[in-house]
């Protein structure tokens, strides 16, 4: 998708998961602030990183973020996934057939 949309070179992945949450931080500052995309994949696995992560997405504001920077996310359904974070975001679903 990303080299569809001409970012395929501008794009940041990351596998969340025990000490990952600073690197993703990180990555996110550094992706604002240029107007590149950021891939958290398996949220789930970073529980404790959560709480950070919605306030990140809550200090986002229009006026200062890059109109090319997203922020994109993978997990299965946990309790722990901050809802304000979904609230706030476009959602797409694959399930099985």
């Amino acid at each position: 998708f990303a080299d569809g949309a001409g970012f395929g070179s501008k794009i940041s992945a990351i596998s969340m998961g025990q000490g990952q949450g600073p690197k993703a931080a990180a990555l996110i500052t550094e992706a604002l602030r240029v107007g590149s995309w950021v891939l958290l994949q398996n949220c789930h696995l970073a529980p404790s990183w959560m709480p950070s992560l919605e306030r990140i997405c809550e200090s986002l504001k229009p006026d200062t973020v890059d109109p090319d920077f997203r922020l994109w996310m993978t997990s299965y359904p946990t309790p722990k996934f901050p809802v304000s974070v979904l609230q706030n975001s476009v959602k797409m679903t694959n399930e099985p057939p």
